[in-house]
């Protein structure tokens, strides 16, 4: 029988070393290049708190000035800043970073594992979200705050009634907060699917991390377009574009489809993490097993496919085909049906339980009914006939706000008191707790349900003031008087949070009798969460299993060996996607300042951007290009080698070893990378089909569609040959044939360089150009995004053929060749795609 003792070394590993290995070192350069989950969870939840209050500050602006009629509190132009401020912070400042920084500091341990598989990203996604906030109020600074609503509609958002940088700060400071979003997409799917405890099965799976990795996929699908399309507006803006100019072939009602391709959807990757919290929270509260686990799970699944598919019912009023408005419609009503699915699971396992009544739970019973109103006025306002009378009132106001504080803010409220104390060791006070939770409850009523009445007697959103004597009076007094209430019970919950921190008691390792893993850990939690990862037996481990370390004889050794072995690097187990088997231990990265460098060169070049300095942003994208080569290379050498004890270990455990990094990781990676461009190519190839509805002839008269194709047929063929010569460095990898991975590389790079040389003559030889009307702009944003697409590809050849030349001589060490093999496979299909519709399909469509 194997014993359980270290694979390499005889000495165990103290606590001390190993608390060594996986601390982020101490000081403002620890501060910097810090990369663990919990600190940098923590501040993503600190961060969005702060553009939270900031947020709040302008929504209590916005209900002073609306408390009685003509009241002259802020003029029109200060009124369009506040509203398009508070709008902006809430949903892409506050809402969705929260949920990030709950997901980046609870779901390592809630899945049994170490560490997310990219920590590195997770710092990176930080400083993202935090620079592009900062871009997005330093408009306050230049007294050019954005004035056209969150939703920056055309063509209010042009440069002819936008002249001022208003709108490029909002454009470009939340196109950063938007990367960090996808950035943490990432971590959260891979951390899912590839780093659960041995024997987590899918079944096994708790809700919430079920919830983030729906939410995850959510994120990629629609930030995405979100981001193509204020890449698009702000070239209309800049440069001269016409996708969203009517008089040169352009359409704003494409902004408004792309806009809402995202932010419907948006509502839905802010509700779904809460019902991923609620469905945490009332097993524990109710002293048994959630009852229809499998079904809300259905019903999550079902929630994001519905919510891709309803975009138009914010675009009822614009003029669209009546069949089409019914389709979305339908569509919108039935997505009531897994959120009734969820709230009667909920209401079941409470009625089924032994209820304690503690804060957490009062916060999620708060929900329930505020998310019930919310929803039923939802389906109300889709039936069109209904919404055609109402959808520029403030019943809409009303509804929204019913969702989103109801259906998120309730339940992120919840989610703090019941986490706070595992991970800041402190129990909250229950007193400070209830009146937290009764203020908000009565300001939230208070504030938001007399914008139902006073929308039905006709007084539309968005305006700065109404006349006396309408009868909208008594009830804009009452909102104003629920929104000081709600600002009351926020400065309890920090008075609350300030107060538990240096007064409150200590909390213990599971104060809540919780079932899920991260109530297993030591509290205060370690950095690494568990140094002997669990083994799971059910979906309820901490209340059905004597131990969390008991298992197959496999398995067991494998957690007890990685306890104490290895002494030089952060070493985390990968498991298998369905089954949670053991399949190897890799290496994740370590501190590094190159996240925060690249942060900075990303926010230097949109700030640039925004005031036409284009030299310094050209600088910005030199310095963002090395720090990102910097990142991933700073470590070779040191300890990716395979060395005597990878050896050691896993002949006596069975499990391989990659101390250079997981290969199910990497290409996870390079899959959800792909996906991410593949969207954004759907997304400009939705524009291009979009545009070409209207004219009769295309391309349109003047414009002469390219007859001589020698080059662009050239073009695509060389990025076929580049997927070709990827396929045959790939290859040499499987074989260990130096010399194929060599050549390989290098012939995707050179046909990389000359796909790029030939398109940008070829381009530079059109008789048109993208400011010729809105087909040469779409033809201009294809073109340019499959030319960014190959100099990618070729960047990542070249830079792999530098370091594989110095580091090694072993093809077999060098697996990373085998996800670029899949980047250029894609780089190919995106080149015969984007050629079909530039060069061919003009004759037929």
């Amino acid at each position: 029988m194997t014993t359980r003792i270290p694979a390499a070394g005889d000495v165990p590993l103290s606590d001390e070393a190993f608390e060594r290995v996986w601390h982020d070192p101490s000081g403002i350069w620890g501060w910097l290049t810090a990369v663990q989950n919990q600190p940098i969870g923590m501040r993503f939840i600190v961060t969005s708190l702060f553009f939270f209050v900031l947020g709040g500050l302008d929504s209590i602006s916005i209900r002073i000035q609306l408390a009685v009629p003509q009241n002259t509190y802020a003029d029109p132009e200060t009124f369009n800043r506040l509203f398009t401020t508070h709008g902006s912070a809430m949903m892409f400042l506050f809402i969705i970073p929260l949920i990030e920084g709950i997901a980046t500091l609870v779901l390592p341990q809630m899945l049994g594992s170490r560490e997310l598989p990219f920590p590195r990203l997770t710092a990176f996604s930080y400083w993202a979200f935090l620079f592009g906030g900062l871009i997005f109020y330093t408009s306050l600074f230049f007294d050019q705050m954005p004035n056209t609503g969150w939703f920056a509609y055309v063509p209010l958002s042009n440069s002819e009634f936008s002249p001022d940088a208003g709108l490029d700060f909002w454009a470009l400071g939340l196109n950063v907060a938007e990367i960090a979003a996808i950035g943490g997409a990432f971590e959260i799917i891979i951390a899912f699917f590839k780093m659960r405890a041995p024997g987590m099965t899918l079944a096994r799976i708790p809700v919430f991390a079920w919830s983030l990795l729906v939410t995850a996929f959510m994120m990629i699908f629609a930030f995405t377009p979100l981001i193509v399309g204020t890449l698009m507006l702000e070239v209309d803006r800049k440069f001269g574009t016409n996708f969203f100019r009517p008089e040169a072939g352009g359409d704003p009602l494409l902004w408004q489809h792309i806009f809402w391709i995202f932010g419907h959807p948006d509502v839905y990757i802010m509700f779904i993490p809460a019902v991923g919290i609620v469905s945490s929270i009332v097993p524990v509260f109710s002293r048994r097993p959630l009852i229809g686990h499998t079904y809300i799970i259905i019903s999550l699944v079902a929630t994001a496919f519905l919510s891709f598919g309803l975009w138009v019912h914010h675009m009822f009023t614009v003029g669209l085909p009546e069949l089409a408005l019914s389709f979305f419609s339908a569509a919108s009503i039935m997505i009531a049906i897994p959120s009734g699915v969820q709230v009667f699971s909920w209401i079941a396992t409470l009625w089924h339980g032994r209820i304690v009544w503690k804060t957490p739970l009062l916060f999620v019973i708060g929900f329930i009914i505020t998310f019930v109103l919310g929803g039923l006025t939802g389906v109300m306002v889709a039936v069109v006939p209904f919404d055609l009378q109402l959808h520029d009132t403030y019943f809409v106001v009303a509804h929204f706000h019913y969702v989103l504080v109801g259906g998120v803010l309730f339940p992120l409220f919840a989610g703090v008191y019941y986490w706070a104390p595992k991970f800041l060791n402190k129990m909250l006070n229950e007193t400070l707790g209830r009146w937290n939770f009764w203020l908000l409850f009565i300001g939230v009523n208070l504030a938001f349900f007399p914008m139902h009445i006073a929308g039905l007697l006709g007084m539309p959103r968005r305006v700065y003031t109404y006349q006396a004597g309408l009868g909208w009076d008594i009830y804009n007094f009452l909102s104003t008087i629920g929104a000081f209430i709600i600002a009351l019970s926020i400065l309890v919950f920090a008075y609350n949070l300030f107060w538990s921190l240096r007064y409150g008691e200590n909390a213990g390792s599971n104060p809540w009798d919780a079932d899920t893993l991260e109530w297993g850990t030591p509290t205060p939690v370690p950095q690494y969460g568990f140094r002997t990862l669990p083994i799971v037996h059910s979906r309820y481990p901490l209340w059905d299993q004597r131990g969390l370390h008991e298992g197959d004889e496999r398995t067991e050794n494998i957690v007890h060996g990685l306890a104490q072995w290895p002494y030089e690097w952060r070493a985390q187990l990968t498991t298998s996607a369905l089954d949670a088997q053991p399949e190897e231990v890799f290496r994740v990265a370590g501190p590094s300042i190159w996240p925060l460098v690249l942060g900075a060169g990303v926010m230097a070049f949109s700030f640039f951007l925004i005031f036409d300095l284009m030299i310094p942003a050209a600088i910005s994208v030199i310095v963002s290009a090395a720090a990102l080569i910097a990142w991933h290379s700073e470590d070779l050498g040191k300890v990716t080698r395979y060395t005597q004890k990878d050896e050691e270990f896993e002949q006596r455990f069975g499990i391989p070893v990659r101390a250079e990094g997981s290969r199910g990781v990497s290409r996870g990676g390079m899959l959800l990378a792909i996906v991410t461009l593949a969207t954004a190519l759907i997304t400009l190839l939705f524009s291009y089909v979009y545009l070409r509805q209207t004219p009769e002839q295309w391309p349109p008269a003047g414009i002469p569609l390219p007859t001589d194709l020698f080059l662009p047929v050239i073009g695509t063929l060389l990025t076929v040959a580049g997927a070709g010569a990827a396929y045959w460095a790939a290859s040499g990898v499987y074989r260990n044939l130096w010399d194929r991975l060599r050549l390989g590389l290098l012939g995707s790079a050179v046909l990389g360089a000359a796909y790029l040389a030939s398109q940008a003559y070829f381009y530079t030889q059109l008789n048109f150009n993208y400011q010729s009307q809105a087909y040469g702009s779409i033809f201009a944003a294809l073109a340019v995004f499959q030319f960014l697409v190959v100099a990618a590809g070729l960047l990542m050849s070249g830079v792999t053929l530098f370091w594989a030349t110095r580091t090694s001589d072993s093809a077999a060490e060098h697996r990373s060749v085998t996800d670029i093999a899949l980047y250029w496979y894609f780089t190919a299909a995106c080149g015969v795609v984007i050629f079909v519709f530039l060069y061919l399909l003009p004759y037929v469509f």
